[in-house]
């Protein structure tokens, strides 16, 4: 990656690690903050006017279609140009949010670790597992939809 410039100095490989790791984490940041504000919406929403197994569906479809969204305006400012970086950058992102997911429901909710894992077991109707496999193609996928601005 060639130095690029930046108020007319160029920056060193350092400087643009440190970028990109700000960058890198204010993506995550901003995903977790839509993932928790989608749960809370099911929560709070959702659950009281629909079966739980259908909240948790309609929840996942909402989630990752936010997560979509907030890839295809944010990603294009990490300057990520090979398929294989985009789902490496999926891969990272469904890796936090996973660690992300098992800290709030632990320190937060207050719920047990037996109870926090059984969100991610498919045979019980959780659908947290697949959930996490589709987010990691988001970005990916959202360098594929046309930019039309």
């Amino acid at each position: 990656m060639a130095p690029r410039t930046g108020s007319g100095l160029v920056l060193g490989k350092t400087e643009m690690e440190i970028d990109f790791i700000i960058k890198l984490v204010c993506f995550y940041v901003l995903v977790a903050a839509g993932e928790t504000l989608n749960g809370i919406a099911r929560m709070v929403y959702l659950n009281k006017h629909i079966d739980k197994k259908s909240a948790k569906r309609i929840s996942m479809l909402s989630a990752l279609s936010l997560c979509l969204l907030i890839c295809y305006f944010y990603v294009p400012l990490m300057d990520i140009s090979t398929d294989r970086g985009l789902v490496f950058l999926g891969m990272s992102l469904s890796s936090f949010m996973l660690v992300f997911d098992i800290i709030i429901g632990r320190y937060v909710a207050k719920a047990k670790l037996s109870a926090i894992l059984d969100e991610l077991n498919i045979f019980k109707g959780n659908l947290l597992a697949v959930g996490m496999i589709v987010m990691a193609f988001c970005p990916l996928l959202s360098s594929k939809i046309p930019r039309f601005f």
